[in-house]
This record gives C-alpha cells, structure tokens and sequence, in this order.
C-alpha cells in the first residue's frame, strides 16, 4: 500500500469489507463526475472552485453525515461515492479526486481533528471544508480548532501542510479502528491496525494500539510483545509509564494463567 496512491490505497481498505469491489468501476464514475464538472467550471482560480462547490455539494449532493458520523460507511471510498456522504476524510478524497481531473490543484490537509482541503490559487490558497460544504478563512479555522479542543492550541502553519498520501490513508485506517474499538469489535479494529502497520512499517505507535486491543481479547502474550516493542522504538514516549503500568499487569495475569 505505501506506493499507492489516495484513490488506490483507500479503494484496497474498502475491498477489506467489499472484497467484491470493482474499482475500475468507481474509477470510471469518478471520471464521470469529472467530465460533468469540466461543463460547469469554465471559470478560473476562485470562481472555478466556487463553481465546483456548487456542482459538487449542491448537484451531486455530497455531503457530510452529521446524523450517524461513526458509521464506517463513512470511512469506505465506494460508500461515499455510492451514498453521496461521508465524514470530512473521504468527502475530501472524492473531492480532491474531482478537482484534479478538471485541472484545479486540490490538496488533503490533515488538520487536527478535522481534515480539509486546499485549493491553490496562484500564490494564495482556498480552505475548504468538505464536511461542512462551504469555504474556511484562518479566523474560521481557529474557531474550529478551539471547538475540538479541551484547551486552547495556537493555530499553526504547520496544521495546514499538504497531507501525503501515506497520512491519509494512515488516518483512514485509524479512524475504522476507532470505530470498531468503540464498539468492542476488536478483532476488526486489530485488523485495521495491521493494515497500517504494512502501510508505515517501524512505526511504534500502532503496536501500542494493537497491543491495547490484544489486552481486550485477552492475547495477554502478544499484547506484551506489542507494548514492549513501543516501549523500545520510543523510549521517550510520553505515555511510556502507562505503558509500564500495563505491562506489570500483564506480567502478573500471565504468570497466575501459568
């Protein structure tokens, strides 16, 4: 998956749940939508991305999924495509895709707790959020972080980099584990975890998280593998003494189990 592209990598997570999945075939539809969109964005820089908003939130209707956002519907590509909703992730995937196809340079960003889309114009840039369908200033978007905030964080530039398509699909992965974990469906979350684990390998932080889920369905021995190789690949974490904690947990389940 690390080579893959957004399109690609997010259509292999769907087939996990749609193993039938044709993705040539919601390949081809994207193409439509775009062919669609080449007919109503005949404008440039601003105009054109308005002119795309409108076909994209008010003509095809995509929009976000306020009433049941932990769906995991929401977190597969062809779900969205098919239902026309989503979460602010695969909403700006699609229309990332969209924009592209019709030659506007339309970008992922990996806001805190709330992805977005960058449009370029020349030197300047659009915000857009996908999930709420409308055009974000910097002002807009401190209010956004400080309403997902427990305290205040300073906004960054660094909130607003271009995302890779290795974090997307990582952050994607992530929120289906989360899903699935909230609904104590571990052995499913376990299963998203190691799909990210093959798309950023030597990264330490899914083995803290499929670790804590081996504790849940009491793989008591694989969850200490998994921490103490966390515990070794960051030794300067800062939830290392929880870590510790568990695992003087584990040592003393395992050994009454012995």
């Amino acid at each position: 998956m690390a080579e893959l592209q957004v399109f690609e990598g997010a259509m292999r997570i769907a087939k996990v749940e749609y193993p039938r999945l044709d993705l040539e075939d919601y390949r081809d539809r994207l193409d439509e939508f775009a062919r669609q969109a080449r007919e109503k964005v005949v404008g440039k820089g601003r105009r054109a991305i308005g002119q795309l908003n409108t076909f994209f939130f008010d003509e095809l209707g995509f929009h976000g999924n306020s009433e049941d956002y932990y769906d995991p519907r929401n977190s597969y590509l062809n779900d969205v495509i098919d239902r026309r909703t989503g979460i602010p992730i695969t909403l700006s995937a699609v229309y990332c895709e969209i924009a592209r196809r019709v030659g506007l340079p339309a970008f992922g960003v990996g806001f805190p707790g709330h992805f977005l889309v960058k449009c370029l114009v020349g030197r300047s840039e659009v915000l857009l959020d996908c999930f709420g369908a409308k055009v974000l200033t910097r002002d807009d978007c401190h209010e956004l972080l400080d309403s997902m905030q427990a305290e205040p964080l300073p906004l960054s530039d660094e909130m607003f980099a271009v995302a890779s398509p290795r974090d997307i699909l990582s952050r994607m992965l992530n929120n289906l584990r989360r899903i699935h974990a909230g609904r104590h469906e571990f052995p499913r979350a376990i299963r998203w975890v190691e799909m990210d684990m093959e798309l950023r390998p030597g990264e330490p932080h899914p083995y803290r998280e499929r670790g804590m889920l081996y504790v849940q369905t009491e793989e008591f021995g694989k969850a200490v593998s998994d921490l103490e190789r966390y515990a070794r690949l960051l030794p300067a974490a800062p939830d290392l003494p929880q870590v510790r904690e568990q695992l003087k947990l584990l040592g003393k389940l395992l050994s009454h189990l012995n």
